[in-house]
């Protein structure tokens, strides 16, 4: 409990007193009178907001915050009587609150003051009751409320400054993000409207969502949207995932707790916390924080949604549902498709790029905003446009600023946090926070957006490529650190679509020398199985993948049974089987993911002979598990083909 004081009241509310007061007794009156809200009109006249009904009683309140004495101000009381009930003619009563008591009389009888405006009242037909100072130290206001009076009455920070704090950095996450694509004289705006009816219809259920899709696809845009629409009306607030790397959840409270913060809105039916970029809970070191932050949430029926890219959807569903024992539903924003993209360079006259990869990367509504803010003639190579992305949005001719951003990003990757604290020179962090690269807060700097984070950890696994001496540096040389490990396999993935002659070099290196990691050869197989381009390793490394017993092949076939698989939806839709059951479920149903399976297949149908029989063991699962899976496609009329491969 804290005692009220006035002094202190005056003291932390020395701009306007008399506002600070009035919002006091506002949410006071919102709890007394269990009302999400009083509605009032801008310079509300007579009463502080539109009367409250309850029951028969038609009730108006006012909030009159005095440094003098109730006699002294009898004037302004009756005459806010007279005024409240002329414009309110059905009002039956008028609660005052005050900070001042009446005084009382030698005699021990009502003061004067108090006598007449009573007498007022009762003429109007209209009832007083006075809430004054003694009122603020009942155990409504201290106790059952202390959370509310310890912000008018603590000079330190209260929960309210806490709940300001993480509005802000909400708004400070979604400030960067947009919907629009602003292209010369136009607008063009990518169209979310069945997506977010659906988020509204889950979060109507008080379903926990997945939103996935790409990088750059929007799905912090549509949050963002969901958010400027539920703001007034609901608790909304964004926290990245990374954020929750803690040692203890209530650290991210900063001297309250996370009891004391969902207390605030235990009287809330609609809540809503976002986990954006949640592939990063992934990599969290210790999951109690966030498992006690989810389990406390649900408990207390919080909307939770989850924002990830495609290629983590699985992982995160499978440890939702395994370590923090919350089933949930997917919904996913997916990129253009070539249709929509045409049509769309026909009605706002832009060319599309004769390559084909750029016109694939363009999909994306991020990479498409980029590409028509300097490039919309067409006259551009895939290599050539990520390059000037780069040197556009981060460099800008300058190195300081790619050094500068480039250090962040490794030192966010390293050590797992939201924030970074960095010593640089503070007109390049400023120019980065002025060009809406980095945000900041009194915590540090953090990256406004995942993707550039990503060109950042590119750029320095490229860097180190090009510069180590030998591949043992390399690797030593980009760390470990998962974020490092899931761009370096977007790295790979590149180098195998352009098919750079140097990452064979590299595959082979880390294939065979025994002092690579093991993790690292494992890391490498497995970003080549989820690539698009796998077919290319499968025809570059043919006569490594023959060699030995086919040692390497049967790792490969390990691994891809093991990593590159999903949820099989499919399968859990026919059985009627819902995705808050898996949670009970022993086995869950899976499928292959990835190109992998397909390019495997084939190369083991291109090369049965050499393989022989002998080795049909290792083979024979990997093709029933695809079996099993698929029915129809250029793989399967392939092994149709081939009675070797009927099972």
């Amino acid at each position: 409990m804290v005692k009220p004081d006035w002094k202190k009241f005056q003291a932390k509310f020395s701009e306007n007193p008399q506002d600070a007061f009035e919002w006091f007794c506002y949410l006071l009156s919102c709890k007394e009178f269990n009302q999400l809200y009083i509605p009032r009109f801008k310079n509300q006249a007579a009463i502080e907001t539109a009367p409250i009904v309850n029951g028969e009683e038609l009730i108006g309140w006012q909030a009159k915050f005095y440094e003098t004495t109730l006699s002294k101000n009898k004037k302004d009381l009756i005459s806010s009587i007279t005024k409240s009930k002329a414009d309110f003619p059905d009002l039956t009563k008028i609660i005052f609150y005050t900070n001042q008591e009446w005084a009382q009389n030698n005699n021990h009888a009502d003061p004067k003051g108090k006598i007449e405006a009573e007498q007022k009242a009762k003429e109007l037909n209209i009832n007083i009751e006075w809430r004054t100072a003694s009122f603020f130290e009942s155990p409504f206001v201290t106790i059952e409320n202390e959370i509310i009076s310890r912000h008018f009455f603590s000079p330190d920070e209260s929960m309210f400054d806490l709940l300001e704090e993480k509005q802000a950095h909400t708004e400070s996450i979604l400030y960067q993000i947009h919907s629009i694509i602003n292209f010369k004289d136009e607008k063009i705006e990518i169209n979310r409207t069945e997506i977010l009816e659906k988020i509204e219809e889950y979060l109507k259920q008080k379903r926990t969502i997945v939103l996935s899709g790409a990088g750059g696809v929007g799905k912090t845009a549509v949050i963002k949207n969901l958010y400027e629409k539920n703001k007034e009306n609901a608790p909304f607030f964004v926290f990245k995932a990374s954020e929750f790397e803690l040692s203890n959840i209530n650290d991210l409270f900063n001297g309250y707790c996370l009891q004391d913060f969902v207390k605030v809105y235990e009287d809330k039916s609609d809540k809503i916390i976002v986990i954006d970029s949640a592939e990063k809970i992934l990599d969290i070191s210790n999951r109690d924080p966030f498992s006690e932050f989810l389990s406390v949430l649900i408990q207390n029926n919080w909307n939770v949604i989850f924002t990830t890219r495609n290629s983590f959807v699985d992982d995160l569903n499978y440890q939702l549902i395994d370590i923090y024992k919350v089933p949930s539903v997917n919904l996913e924003i997916e990129n253009l498709d070539q249709e929509e993209l045409e049509k769309l360079s026909l009605v706002y006259n832009f060319t599309l790029s004769p390559d084909k990869r750029v016109s694939d990367l363009i999909k994306n509504p991020f990479y498409l905003n980029e590409y028509l803010q300097f490039c919309g003639d067409g006259k551009i190579e895939y290599e050539k446009f990520k390059e000037k992305l780069w040197s556009r949005i981060i460099k800008k001719n300058k190195s300081q600023r790619e050094h500068c951003f480039c250090k962040i990003a490794l030192e966010r990757a390293d050590k797992g946090r939201f924030f970074v604290d960095i010593d640089f020179e503070n007109n390049i962090l400023e120019e980065l926070v002025n060009d809406g690269i980095l945000g900041y807060e009194t915590a540090g700097y953090f990256i406004t957006h995942d993707i550039y984070e990503e060109w950042a950890l590119e750029k320095i696994i490229e860097s180190e490529f090009i510069n180590a001496e030998d591949y043992k540096e390399f690797f030593n040389k980009i760390g470990e650190s998962l974020s490092i490990r899931r761009s370096f396999r977007n790295w790979m993935s590149e180098k195998l679509m352009l098919q750079n002659q140097n990452i064979k070099q590299l595959i082979e290196y880390a294939m065979d020398n025994p002092d690579i990691k093991y993790f690292w050869k494992d890391e490498v197989i497995i970003s080549i199985l989820l690539s698009e381009y796998s077919e290319v390793f499968f025809d570059l490394f043919k006569e490594k993948l023959l060699a030995n017993n086919q040692e390497v092949l049967k790792r490969i076939t390990f691994l891809l049974r093991i990593a590159c698989k999903e949820v099989n939806g499919d399968f859990l839709k026919q059985f009627g089987i819902r995705s808050k059951d898996l949670s009970s479920m022993k086995y869950i149903p899976t499928r292959p993911k990835g190109s992998g399976w397909s390019s495997l297949i084939n190369f083991i149908y291109e090369n049965i002979e050499e393989i022989g029989i002998r080795n049909i063991y290792y083979i024979l699962p990997v093709v029933h598990d695809w079996n099993s899976n698929f029915k129809q496609g250029r793989t399967i009329a392939m092994l149709k083909q081939n009675v070797r491969f009927d099972i």
